[in-house]
């Protein structure tokens, strides 16, 4: 779970260090970016989750 949590902070402080770099350079369009980015994220980080429950379950010896 920690290391999902970790995966997940990592790839947002990406989005955010990308966010930070466009407001320097006066980018427009730089919240869409900072969304799009996140939502992506989120979406990668979300393919994830059956495997983390899988391994829970299994850590707790929870049978389906």
């Amino acid at each position: 779970m920690a290391k999902f949590q970790e995966r997940l902070n990592r790839s947002l402080v990406v989005c955010q260090d990308k966010f930070e770099s466009a407001k320097l350079q006066q980018k427009p369009d730089t919240i869409n970016e900072l969304e799009s980015c996140v939502n992506q994220s989120i979406d990668d980080n979300l393919k994830a989750l059956p495997h983390l429950v899988g391994r829970l379950k299994n850590a707790f010896n929870i049978r389906d």
